[in-house]
Order: structure tokens, then sequence, then C-alpha cells
């Protein structure tokens, strides 16, 4: 009879066998033996021990909702052998979406997904770990960022704040382009436009004489459809088409001013407490999966929405290159004056611009 190459042991932590199959379970190259070592396997299922709710800012008819959550919570069951079971609600199902920090924190729902700037009242440097416009251009630059440069650790300290464990970042699509509902070439044609922005985005928008409306991703489509705001500054091709904005705005401006803008997952702390050290282990690994998942989805997500928009009438624009250029130099100056001076904010900001300057040590063409 021939063996199963997945029974083949690959390795040993602390006397334990590591076999095949662990480390493909496991899902993410980068997992330490150890943490592997420690994930339970089949032979002992156990019934759920622990139950938890998750909350997520992103809803039905988005591939995260109907797959990539789905996959989530079916990879935290499997690698907790079970022991873990979560619920997932749409957005506003059980609190405001905006008010999920306070609620995580309370123990009112134990999950929630997110996005960083969502918590700038309370965390205020969320509006620079959720992005800024050039700093970085690729997925692996964003993943060194924060595992590699002790900035996981400083946001999770002030998650700890809040009555909550930040499981650790989700690498959305891009953010910074814009859908209309009048046609918008240049930063010019934003005088007098109601537009749905935050952070930099809306700063440097701001300079150009638009209005801001603060409102969340999930109420855009009612809100360009009524003439609450004329355009919205969102995501990505696909972030735009799966809340059917295509549909009220037919004219896209691009190009997104950040690679990979910060969403997020955090949990209860109390929670999370209780849960033994193997199973802490298996809600961050999960999360960390899920965070490379969500931005090769939504890349290719973004390649396929593109044409369907087009045949749906969407005309697409982009930037002269010296508005590119204006913007990128007006966010940096407006984050030189909204930049709060607490030790917290000041640290990341120093992770965050030291990281950028060491990529730009390597010439694009070298």
């Amino acid at each position: 009879m021939s063996k199963d190459i997945d029974d083949r042991v690959v390795g040993s932590v602390g006397g334990a066998k590591i076999r095949r199959r662990d480390v493909v379970r496991a899902g993410l190259a980068g997992a330490s033996l150890a943490a592997i070592a420690s994930l339970p396997t089949k032979a002992h299922a156990q019934k759920a021990e622990f139950r938890f709710r998750m909350q997520s800012f992103l809803g039905p008819g988005t591939v995260e909702w109907e797959t990539l959550i789905p996959r989530y919570i079916k990879r935290v069951s499997e690698l907790s052998n079970g022991r873990i079971q979560i619920q997932a609600f749409p957005p506003g199902a059980l609190v405001p979406t905006f008010e999920m920090l306070d609620a995580v924190g309370k123990g009112v729902v134990e999950i929630g997904y997110g996005a960083q700037p969502y918590w700038r009242g309370k965390i205020p440097f969320t509006l620079w770990t959720w992005g800024i416009p050039g700093a970085f251009k690729t997925l692996d630059h964003y993943d060194y960022l924060w595992n590699e440069t002790g900035l996981l650790d400083v946001v999770r300290e002030a998650f700890a704040k809040h009555g909550t464990h930040f499981l650790g970042p989700v690498y959305s699509d891009e953010w910074g382009a814009t859908m209309s509902r009048q046609e918008l070439k240049t930063l010019d044609d934003f005088k007098g436009i109601k537009i749905r922005s935050f952070g930099l985005g809306a700063e440097v928008f701001k300079t150009k004489g638009a209005s801001i409306v603060t409102i969340p991703g999930e109420e855009q489509y009612t809100a360009l459809s009524t003439g609450v705001i004329d355009a919205s500054n969102w995501g990505s091709p696909a972030g735009f088409f799966q809340y059917k904005i295509h549909e009220p705005a037919k004219f896209y401006l691009g190009p997104s001013t950040i690679a990979f803008d910060m969403e997020d997952m955090f949990m209860n702390q109390r929670a999370y407490n209780r849960l033994p050290k193997d199973l802490q282990e298996v809600m961050n690994i999960v999360t960390r999966i899920y965070a490379v998942e969500r931005a090769t989805t939504s890349t290719a997500e973004s390649a396929k929405c593109v044409q369907i928009m087009k045949d749906a009438g969407v005309k697409f624009n982009s930037l002269p290159p010296a508005d590119v250029q204006y913007y990128e130099k007006a966010a940096y100056e407006a984050l030189e004056k909204m930049q709060t001076k607490d030790e917290p904010t000041q640290k990341v900001l120093k992770i965050i611009f030291e990281t950028r300057d060491m990529f730009r040590k390597r010439p694009s063409n070298i």
C-alpha cells in the first residue's frame, strides 16, 4: 500500500511531530512551526466551546460577505477542531457600523470587522495606519510594515485600551478613486461637489472647494441615488461594483491613491483572554490569512468588473499626472497639520515613514 504523502513528517517542535497536512492546513507561508504544532487535529474533534458573533461592515452582494467571510469562519472552525464557532451578521444588524469598536469592547458583539479610520475619534493614528497616499506600492510592503516593524504591537496596545484585542489588519482593495453623477476629469472639477470622503482624501478635496459628507459605505448608493451626495470617494472598481454604485453614478475617476487601505478585525478582550493559547493563535493566524485573501481576491475582482461597468455605461477617466502629484503633496501637507502629538501617533508615523524610506532606497528598475 502507498503511504499518504500528507502524513509525512516535515519537522518537529518540542517533541511534537509536524506533518505535511498541518502545514497545508495552516494555509500561510511564514506561520511558525510552533504555532502550527499547537493547532488541534481532526482526530481529536471537540464540540464548540466558544461561540462568537461577528458583525461585518461589508454585507450581502460583496465577495467578502458571500465568499471570504464564510471561508474565514470555516477555517477558524477547522483549525480549532470545532471548538470555536462564529456567526456572522451584516452591517448594522447588531450595532451601527461606526459604533462597533465600543460595542465589541463592551461585549455587545464579540468580533468586529471594520476599517481603521472608523475609529479615528478614539484612536487618532488609525487615519494613518489606514493608508497614506503614495507611501507603499505593493502588498508585500504592507505585510512587512504590519508584521516586521513593531507596528502591530503598537496598534494592539491602543485597541486594548478600548477593551479589544486587535486581531490584525486586513489588506483591502485600493482606495482613492471616485464615482460621480456628473463627469469629473480634474481636481478643479470638484469645486462645489458634495462628496463622500474622509481622512487625507477629504482634506485634498477641500482645497479644491468640495463639500465633504461622512456616511458609511453601505449608505453611499442611496445617498447618490437621492442626490444627498454628488460623488463617492471609495475604493476599486470591484468595491464600487459590489455596491452597484455604477447604477446611480456613471463616471469613474482614477487612479487610486492608496494601493491597499486597511480594514481590520478586532475581538472583545475578555473573550479573547478566555481562549487557551492555541486558540488565540488560531484567531490571529486565520485573520492574517484572510488579510492576504482579501487583497488578492479584490485585485482579481476589479479586473473582471471594469468591462462589466463599461458595458453598463460607465465612463472611465484618470487624473492628469500633475493632479496626481498635487494630490500626494496636498495629502502630506494635510497630514502635517492633522497629526496629533500623542506618543502612539508619533510612534506609528515614525514606523510608517522609516519603512517607506527603506523601500524607496531600491530604485524601481533594479
